[in-house]
């Protein structure tokens, strides 16, 4: 049974509401736990164990930034909405801008601009992307129904079976 409920996530048309929701929720999450580094540090919370890092917050955000993905594919393959997508990629970019420019401690003014932008820049790609393969799929499907009718067609014609080709060339054999 559980198997089969396994089997039945990989599949896009048997996925229910609560599992998107979890899905859902795991990938807000993963683009949201890339900052809890900061509530350690705004809390002044030190761990005693670093396993070599300086300090705490180093420690935290390496940790996230491993964690991040995991819970990005886990929500993925939970049949998570599309929009909730939004939240990681976002946060992604604004830390590319910090890590680019390490001097940055703070946001600039016009921080939050560029990574509005890029993060729609992003996003429209993708979409772009999505649209070119479900294009590519749709001539791949046309073109394999026009194939089966060609070989259907053959297979009718060769066999002397019911096909349209088939009748309309006895018809013309009768009337002549």
């Amino acid at each position: 049974m559980l198997i089969n409920q396994i089997i039945d996530l990989e599949s896009k048309e048997n996925h229910n509401k609560t599992t998107r929701i979890v899905g859902t929720v795991a990938i807000i999450l993963s683009g949201i736990i890339l900052y809890l580094d900061k509530v350690f540090v705004w809390f002044d919370i030190t761990l005693d164990n670093l396993h070599g890092w300086k300090n705490t917050a180093n420690y935290i955000w390496n940790l996230c930034q491993t964690f991040s993905p995991i819970l990005i594919m886990c929500g993925m393959y939970l049949r998570a909405y599309t929009l909730s997508t939004i939240v990681p990629i976002f946060c992604y970019v604004l830390q590319f801008f910090f890590v680019i420019d390490s001097s940055m401690t703070a946001d600039k003014g016009s921080t939050w601009l560029y990574v509005i932008g890029t993060s729609l820049g992003l996003i429209i790609v993708f979409l772009v992307v999505r649209w070119h393969l479900y294009r590519i799929g749709r001539f791949q499907k046309l073109e394999k129904e026009l194939m089966e009718e060609i070989i259907q067609t053959d297979t009718d014609i060769f066999s002397g079976g019911d096909h349209e080709v088939v009748k309309k060339e006895k018809d013309k054999k009768i009337t002549k």
